[in-house]
């Protein structure tokens, strides 16, 4: 047997701190000079230390203590105890030292895959969670978009169905807008090269009709890329024969009655 095999075979009591202190020099002097006893030193020094912290201390009933007591009392007290034990023994089988190591090297490894995929699987379900609530937004968006399209088609074609050719002013003279307008379906509005509303400002349909009664707000219109659009069933209080839709910007959310600037007007 070579030296570094006969000290390869020291190195698991080393790191256990059972060698006498003349082997343990000799192990010293050899790991100075040789990497790969070093390096698995190392090794086992973490596994054991691993072993060590992995366990949860536990207190064990005081009917056991006195059993374990009473049962040292009864046993002759040995003169002397071995000096260079072989084996670690553990209920009724024996482990070798060398096992320990690799059996705490083990627990690391599983430990760690059982960590990973409890991660991964948390990960997993928070991703499915965000599916299942996209999935749900573009459910309800896809709700919105038919109804609107099924009220668009709707005034196109009714029997009382009027367009109205609608005006630019100041910001937005050079925005071509139209609007069709159904006293029994409803309002849809189509405006392009409309300019961006100033800051924190949105624009907002009024329609004025010939009974008297105030601008009605008809709701905002939305969009982007200087085209908006607006498709709302007829709201209560617009009556007579002749229809007024104007376009002011206003506050982002609207408001009851017009405050802002004019952007487009139109009559029928």
């Amino acid at each position: 047997m070579s030296r570094h095999d006969e000290i390869w075979g020291q190195l698991t009591g080393y790191a256990l701190g059972e060698l006498s202190a003349p082997v343990r020099e000799q192990v010293q002097a050899h790991l100075a000079g040789c990497a790969e006893c070093a390096i698995e030193v190392r090794e086992l020094s973490l596994a054991l230390e691993a072993v060590g912290v992995s366990s949860t201390p536990m207190t064990p009933p005081v009917s056991v203590k006195d059993r374990m007591l009473a049962g040292l009392g009864s046993q002759p007290f040995p003169q002397a105890l071995p000096t260079t034990p072989t084996t670690l023994t553990i209920a009724s089988g024996r482990i070798s030292r060398p096992w320990l190591a690799i059996a705490a090297s083990t627990v690391l490894v599983v430990g760690g895959i059982l960590a990973v995929s409890q991660q991964r699987a948390a990960g997993l379900a928070a991703e499915l969670r965000r599916v299942d609530a996209n999935v749900a937004q573009l459910a309800t968006e896809a709700t919105t978009v038919a109804a609107q399209a099924d009220l668009a088609v709707a005034i196109l074609t009714a029997s009382d169905m009027r367009r109205i050719d609608l005006q630019g002013f100041d910001a937005s003279r050079d925005a071509a807008a139209r609007a069709y307008w159904s006293g029994t379906k409803g309002l849809l509005i189509v405006a392009d090269r409309l300019p961006p509303p100033p800051p924190g400002r949105i624009y907002q349909v009024w329609l004025i009709g010939t009974g008297g009664a105030g601008p009605v707000s008809a709701g905002l219109v939305r969009g982007r890329a200087g085209r908006g659009m607006l498709i709302v069933a007829p709201p209560a209080g617009v009556t007579g024969g002749t229809v007024t839709v104007a376009v002011t910007d206003e506050p982002d959310g609207g408001v009851p009655a017009p405050t802002g600037s004019k952007h487009l007007v139109g009559s029928v």
